[in-house]
């Protein structure tokens, strides 16, 4: 009969496991239970990290705003919204002493709400992944303020620039100024401190202005008083290339005398502003200026008239040498040293625009003008004489001229107003648009800007006028050939002369068709009250004429091939037959008498 082997492995009836088996079931079973953990808690994590991807983090806020766990598109709308409101506050703005009220928004501040969002979208994105519900951050908004923003003026008004003491000499004594610090504000600054104010809900801020120290001191100064008696005690000589070409007297040295920082020390010096005008006479014929190349004409072909070359002195260097002079003592004796100054214009640079004959010219009839108006037309004519308008410039006649004044040498001339000849500054300048309008249409140059007069006048071509005036019509063109354009301008009493000069003809020309009036509009007669008119008479005063509508058409071609067709439009109000009134006498009809326009002045005046 076999034996039957005892399990030795298992516990005997009545017998106890072993500890250390117990201990390491229990432990392993808590490692089970940790892994678990763990990983149930990192896909937690990955799960909620994955629900909030392209989402502000849970916790984000900016600016109190809170924004967390909002799309991108979602939290610029809020902040947006929010930073908008915000911005509008009105914030009581103290400066040192000066208190202004200012509305940040309305001064251009904002917030960067795409580069705030960017930041909050980086923010706390793992920490609130792994402390759900406890994790919180406040972001800082970015602001944009503008480089030179507008503050009020009572603030802006706070900074005051620093005075340097200055050295006078005065009947032989040298006088000190005594110096200021100043003050300086930074306008981005006020305003970013009062967009951040408004941004925290606050009614107010208080900033103080920055001190600014003067170059020179009071007592750097008075140290260089010694200095510029002996500067100013006796004539400095001055020579050029060896030659001796004049002197400054004390007096014009003593009244040059400054003190400045050089070298982070307070040096006497003379003023180069002061002494230009003393060294520039006293230089004489050492002095001359630089000629741009110019071209000259004969009303068929131009040339290049050579550039020069001028000679003049550099007025802080000048005034340095008189310095040294002054301070060397001695015979006093300055060495002035000249300069090349080059012309705006080398004879080189002209002779490539390649300008060399007439390529079109008009010519109008000054008629019967007053002394004044031949003096402006001749006064706009000499502004216009030798301007260039390169390829493809536009030229425009007001930027060109100018505006008609006193100031600028204009005379009181006649203007046409409602057919009637009025005083006006300036009178002749529609004879000078209309005629360089001319040559410009016959060139064929691209027209931009033109108007016709309301009246119609004789003294110019049908269709082919120009008005203009200062801040109302204006009469421009735009060069649209390859080569630069020469306007030669000129005048006398009876003709008003324009011609256009420029490289030779490119192959184009002009055909100008002027059509039928149309839309004829019968003039009326009208009648003034003349005080000055025969009593009882009713006088003829001037001849009428109808309105009408009139096309000139331009077809401009390029070697055979059209370039350009244009239609310009001419359209005139009718200008009825004018009669005096005397006093006692009476329009016929129903006609009344009107009220002459202002300026008007009566033929009958003596």
């Amino acid at each position: 009969m076999a034996k039957t082997i005892p399990d030795l492995s298992r516990p005997r009836s009545g017998q106890r496991p072993h500890p250390r088996r117990k201990q390491r079931h229990s432990s392993t079973r808590i490692r089970q239970i940790a892994v678990a953990t763990l990983v149930f808690f990192i896909v937690v994590v990955v799960a909620r990290g994955l629900s909030f991807r392209g989402e502000v983090a849970p916790g984000v806020a900016v600016a109190g705003i809170d924004i967390g766990g909002l799309s991108e598109a979602d939290a610029k709308v809020r902040l947006k919204t929010e930073f908008d409101a915000r911005l509008a506050r009105s914030i009581d703005v103290t400066l040192d002493r000066q208190t202004a009220a200012m509305i940040p928004g309305e001064l251009d501040a904002e917030v960067d709400i795409k580069a705030t969002v960017d930041t909050a979208m980086r923010t706390g994105r793992l920490r609130s992944l792994l402390l759900p519900f406890v994790y919180s951050a406040d972001a800082e908004p970015l602001l944009a303020i503008p480089r030179r923003p507008r503050i009020p003026a009572t603030l802006r008004l706070v900074a005051q620039p620093p005075r340097s003491a200055a050295v006078k000499i005065v009947h032989g004594q040298a006088k000190v100024t005594p110096a200021r610090d100043g003050r300086s504000v930074s306008a981005q600054a006020v305003l970013r401190a009062a967009s951040i104010a408004a941004i925290d809900g606050r009614e107010s801020v208080a900033l103080t202005s920055k001190a600014v120290s003067p170059a020179v001191s009071t007592a750097e100064a008075r140290q260089a008083a010694t200095a510029a008696l002996a500067m100013a005690a006796a004539p400095v000589s001055l020579f050029v290339d060896g030659k001796r070409v004049g002197a400054l007297s004390t007096g014009t040295l003593a009244t040059a005398v400054i003190v400045r920082e050089e070298g982070g020390k307070a040096q006497i010096a003379f003023d180069p502003k002061r002494l230009a005008p003393a060294l520039g006479e006293a230089l004489g014929t050492e002095i001359r200026d630089a000629q741009n190349a110019i071209w000259d004409t004969n009303g068929l072909r131009a040339w290049v008239v050579p550039a020069t070359s001028g000679r003049g002195f550099e007025p802080r260097a000048a005034a340095n040498a008189v310095r040294d002079a002054a301070v060397a003592g001695g015979a006093r004796q300055a060495t002035i040293k000249m300069t090349t100054i080059d012309p705006g214009r080398a004879t080189k640079e002209a002779e490539q625009f390649k300008i060399t004959e007439r390529v079109a010219g008009a010519t109008t009839n000054l008629g019967d003008s007053s002394e004044n108006r031949i003096f402006n037309v001749a006064l706009m004519a000499e502004i216009l004489d030798l301007r260039l308008v390169l390829a493809g410039e536009t030229f425009s006649f007001n930027n060109a001229v100018g505006p008609r004044t006193p100031e600028r040498g204009f005379r009181e001339g006649l203007a046409i107003s409602g057919g009637l000849l009025i005083p006006s500054i300036g009178g002749g300048v529609c004879q000078v648009a209309t005629t360089l309008y001319d040559a410009a249409f016959a060139m064929g140059l691209s027209i931009g800007q033109r108007v016709n007069h309301s009246f119609y006048s004789s003294h110019y071509g049908l269709g082919l006028d120009a008005a203009v005036s200062w801040g109302g019509p204006d009469l421009s063109f735009t060069n649209n050939t390859d080569h630069p354009l020469l306007i030669r301008a000129t005048a006398d009493a009876s003709t008003m002369i324009v011609n256009l000069y420029s490289a030779p003809a490119d192959g184009r020309s002009i055909e100008t068709i002027t059509g039928e009036r149309y839309n004829v509009v019968p003039a009326t007669n009208r009648y003034l009250s003349d005080p000055l008119a025969p009593a009882g008479k009713v006088v003829p005063y001037t001849d009428g004429q109808d309105g009408f509508s009139v096309d000139v058409t331009r077809i401009v071609k390029l070697n055979g091939e059209i370039l350009s067709d244009d239609i310009f439009a001419s359209t005139y109000v009718p200008e009825g037959k004018t009669f005096l009134v005397g006093p006692g006498a009476y329009p016929p009809g129903d006609y009344l008498a009107e009220a002459p326009p202002y300026g008007w002045k009566s033929p009958f005046a003596t």
